[in-house]
């Protein structure tokens, strides 16, 4: 008969979207089956053929009186993807099909055929299949009490959810099981939730004392991930008749379940509740499977990625299990509910590792596993209690990372320190042991510990100690362990000096903000006025420096020690003495990280303390210090800050390029005359001597490189020193000979030495080729000597291409238009050249570009030219591949042009003129779709486009709007 499986407690209509319907539960009394022919009341003869009693949810007569097949409403068998795909059944029944069952082919019956005339509503249907009772698919969960549609029955009526008969059924009108049919994906889940003892079953629920709400929550999840399953394997319309199948309806159902399990941990019903609806929801994931259903044809679209969502839940779910369970206490949960769920746990834990065993990339562990490990190693676990205490040392017993996590996220919770510090030191946690160190209240063990252990120093690991410290109240000790961690000397096996600073900036940069935050708003403002320092900044600031080389001489030892207080009577306040000791050890102890310490200060508003780092190096300042300092901090405190710095700076000690930069900073805070003489001396280096310099030959061997004096020399001439102005001149001829600088010595020497230099610019640029071939080009063209510069860059394109290109396009921009357009000019001897140049490549299309801009008559009707080339072989020759990829490359580099010369339209008309021409050649239709939208012209293949040609569907007329790239197509230019 129908009904054979002992009946439990059934969620109501709730489904997905509707977390909050609770229902009550429906007691079921147990039904077995019979194992003999007829209903439910005992054998029955029929008067036409014989046949088995046949299950109303393996098949039946429907409204016409003809059978029902089996599929149409059979539940899903045990084929994966098919309702519980790893053969989950209840404990101890047999699936359906199975001897004994309905339907088996064994003892039993099988309906093969009948004959004579007689009626079938005598045989068990499904409510939704009664030949007298029409039946009308709705969306109801409640019935109505005297109803005539769905709520009515006849006496072989049978419960779908519940497969008993409608009569007997408890929730046919209260939980609308009167409205149940298969085609339903709802009631699908709901029935195979009842069918399945692993889903309604649970021995967890009672043994945990859940009361009636919790058992509900939990069955109300687990039905909903169930309706989640089905509709992923259903699928849901597209266009077209495709049907998707998308994995996002159990990953949100997942999602949601994991949002209440996280309000249950922290609510007042506490991990009981979690407990149950981690059960619920676990159970109905673990049953199902993630992998595509039979449908594989290609009207069924399955998304992708589906593997790795299942196990991103199963491995969250876990994370949630194990730290519900380590939540748990033995007066909240007793020892025999922990041991029941580990049991139930290993069970589930079986079913996931079919799911995914065969997926990649697999599991680091079991699944499930950590949550069993927390079930049988609770908190009075003799291992765990040891090692709690401190006592155990045997490492093998060592947790699992997310059981660690859990346990230590309790006893933080629950103000365990001690036994947090015994158990994050046994799991190998250094820095959060040093924090609960600190918790405890062992505060001066924790820089003994790190100064023994120099490991636990490296990577910034106790920058979260000090920050414990300074939130007890321990300042003084915080300040400390981080000047140690930053400054000591423990790291000697670190040779690269970047893995040192990485290593320490850290601990800088948390004794930065520690110590700046301390200064108030009036003390930091004194500190960062401009003009002579304030005598308690100097006092502070040399009490400190005295204090670091001391200390520096051995830091560990007196690390260990309180740090002293500002001397009595001090003109500074502590939290001045503070910056200005972190400032001085820093420069002293650890020079490497002065650059960083001082940018750290000065972007914390202290731009006094970075100075102080500058001022205590001194002379023995890295370049790269100085010249930042001088750069950043001198327009906000002064030049006179960094005066006594400079005196004692030797020139000789830095590169030109730092010389230069403290030469730029000078002169950009006022003090023009040691500028001046700072940039004089960087530049005499390997330069004649002064007085040699004037007399001295441009041809002599040197090796160029970039010199620009010009505002040095500015500034010397407008206050008077014309003799300085014409040195700096004479070097920057020197080192930088160009047609520019030439003539900005012009207005500082006689028209006879500047004669000379002329002479001996235009025999550098005619004979020394070290010089840049840009600056001989301008010079030779300035000279009008025309044919000797266009063979300086034949003679460069030779050997670099690219270099002569540049060389042109610098040249050029040089010259400017007004030299470039002069008739019977430069461009007459240069373009025979341009002209090669042009047809063997793109490589001097930034060159023509610039040029299509000054003198487009002549750039455009060159390209247009190669262009009509391209056009004649098209339409004399067959087009093949060479062919369209040179038509595609002069088309995108012709357009260039047109769009420099700023002529868009006229190019867009030409463009127009060109498919119309060609439009019967339709192996070019590739070409002119890479070409821009809209540009494809009438074919004999083709539909005409709307509109005129050369006009776009936009309405525009244009019909190139843009030029993608063609990256594999050789000889085209990017553009």
């Amino acid at each position: 008969t129908p009904g054979g499986a002992n009946r439990r407690q059934m969620p109501g209509p709730g489904g997905m979207g509707q977390p909050g319907a609770m229902h009550s539960p429906i007691a079921q009394s147990p039904s077995p089956m019979p194992q003999q022919m007829g209903g439910p009341g005992g054998p029955q003869q029929y008067n036409q053929g014989q046949m088995n009693q046949v299950s109303p949810h393996q098949g039946g007569p429907n409204a016409n009186g003809t059978m029902m097949p089996q599929s149409s409403m059979n539940m899903p068998s045990g084929e994966p993807g098919k309702g519980y795909p790893n053969g989950a059944m209840q404990e101890g029944a047999q699936p359906e099909g199975a001897p004994g069952q309905p339907g088996a082919t064994g003892d039993d019956v099988v309906v093969v055929g009948s004959s004579g005339t007689f009626s079938f509503d005598f045989l068990p249907h499904a409510r939704a299949h009664c030949p007298k009772c029409p039946f009308q698919s709705i969306k109801e969960r409640i019935g109505q009490e005297g109803g005539t549609g769905n709520e009515a029955y006849c006496p072989n009526c049978f419960c779908y959810v519940c497969d008993v008969k409608a009569s007997e059924c408890q929730g046919w009108l209260r939980v609308g099981h009167c409205h149940a049919h298969d085609k339903d994906p709802y009631w699908k889940a709901l029935r195979e939730f009842t069918r399945i003892e692993l889903l309604s079953n649970s021995p967890l629920l009672p043994a945990l004392g859940c009361d009636e709400a919790a058992q509900m929550e939990a069955h109300r999840w687990c039905v909903n991930a169930l309706l989640a399953f089905h509709r992923y394997r259903d699928g849901d319309p597209g266009p077209g008749g495709l049907i998707n199948h998308s994995f996002q309806h159990v990953t949100d159902v997942a999602s949601s379940a994991m949002k209440a399990i996280v309000g249950h941990l922290s609510g007042p019903k506490g991990p009981r509740t979690t407990l149950a609806v981690l059960d619920g929801i676990t159970s109905a994931i673990v049953i199902n499977s993630w992998k595509p259903g039979q449908n594989q044809d290609a009207k069924h679209r399955w998304c992708k990625g589906t593997y790795a969502a299942f196990k991103a839940i199963i491995e969250q779910l876990e994370k949630y299990w194990v730290l519900a369970i380590v939540h748990t206490s033995t007066r909240s949960v007793p020892p025999q509910a922990l041991a029941l769920m580990a049991h139930r746990l290993k069970r589930m834990s079986k079913l996931a590792v079919k799911e995914v065993a065969g997926g990649t990339p697999q599991m680091a562990h079991v699944p499930l596993s950590h949550a069993v490990n927390a079930c049988e190693r609770g908190w009075t676990h003799p291992v765990v209690v040891a090692i709690l205490e401190g006592q155990c040392t045997d490492l093998g017993q060592r947790e699992a990372q997310t059981l660690q996590r859990a346990r230590l996220h309790v006893l933080e919770r629950a103000q365990r320190w001690k036994e947090a510090y015994h158990y994050a030191i046994f799991h190998g946690h250094v820095a959060k042991s040093l924090a609960y160190m600190v918790r405890a209240g062992r505060h001066a063990d924790v820089l003994q510990m790190v100064v023994r252990q120099n490991a636990l120093a490296g990577g910034g690991k106790c920058v979260p100690v000090c920050a414990e410290l300074a939130a007890c109240g321990q300042s003084d000790v915080a300040i400390r362990l981080a000047m140690y961690c930053a400054f000591g000397d423990y790291e000697r096996d670190v040779a690269q000096e970047e893995q040192l600073v990485t290593n320490r900036t850290p601990y800088v940069q948390w004794l930065v903000e520690h110590v700046t935050q301390q200064l108030d708003a009036t003390e930091l403002q004194m500190r960062n006025q401009q003009g002579p320092v304030a005598a308690a900044v100097e006092s502070a600031r040399r009490d400190a420096e005295e204090w670091a080389r001391q200390v520096s001489e051995d830091l560990p030892t007196h690390m260990m020690q309180p740090l002293a207080e500002a001397p009595l009577g001090s003109l500074y306040s502590p939290a001045t003495y503070r910056v200005e000791r972190l400032a001085a050890l820093c420069a002293v102890a650890m020079p490497v990280l002065s650059l960083h310490c001082a940018k750290l200060l000065s972007r914390h508003g202290d731009h006094c303390g970075a100075a102080s780092i500058v001022l205590v190096s001194g002379s023995r300042s890295d370049p790269s210090l100085i010249t930042w300092a001088l750069g950043e901090l001198a327009p906000k405190l002064g030049m006179a800050t960094f005066s006594g710095m400079l005196q004692q700076l030797r020139p000789e000690n830095l590169s030109l390029e730092a010389q230069m930069s403290v030469a730029s900073a000078l002169l950009a805070g006022g003090e023009g005359a040691e500028a001046v003489r700072w940039a004089t001396n960087a530049n005499l280096t390997d330069a004649p001597e002064t007085h040699d310099l004037p007399y001295a030959h441009f041809e002599n061997t040197r090796v160029y490189r970039p010199c620009d004096l010009q505002p040095f020399m500015d500034w010397a001439e407008s206050n008077g020193d014309t003799a300085g102005a014409l040195l700096l001149g004479e070097l920057q001829m020197w080192w930088e000979p160009s047609w520019n600088h030439l003539q900005a010595l012009s207005r500082l020497c006689s028209q006879q030495k500047f004669g000379l230099r002329r002479q001996q610019l235009q025999s550098l640029a005619l004979n020394d080729t070290r010089c840049r071939p840009e600056v001989r080009f301008e010079v030779l063209v300035r000279e009008v000597m025309y044919t000797q510069a266009t063979s300086i860059l034949v003679s460069t394109a030779r050997d670099n291409p690219q270099l002569a290109h540049q060389a042109l396009k610098a040249g050029l921009e040089a010259l400017g238009r007004n030299v470039i357009d002069q008739q019977g000019g430069i461009m007459d001897a240069l373009w025979p050249w341009l002209e090669q140049l042009i047809q063997a490549g793109e490589g001097v299309d930034a060159t023509m570009e610039w040029l299509a801009s000054v003198m487009p008559q002549k750039v455009l009707p060159l390209y247009d030219g190669h262009v009509e080339n391209c056009q004649k072989q098209c339409q004399q020759n067959v087009v093949n591949a060479a062919t369209k990829a040179a038509m595609r490359s002069w088309l995108i580099r012709t357009r260039r042009m047109y769009h420099a010369a700023g002529q868009a339209d006229k190019w867009d008309r030409r463009f127009a003129e060109l498919t119309q021409t060609l439009r019967r050649k339709s192996s070019l239709s590739a070409v002119w779709a890479d070409l821009g939208p809209g540009s494809v012209p009438e074919t004999p293949n083709s539909q005409p486009a709307q509109g005129a040609p050369g006009q776009n569907r936009s309405g525009n007329n244009s019909t190139m709007n843009s030029v993608p790239a063609s990256p594999a197509m050789p000889g085209t230019p990017r553009g």
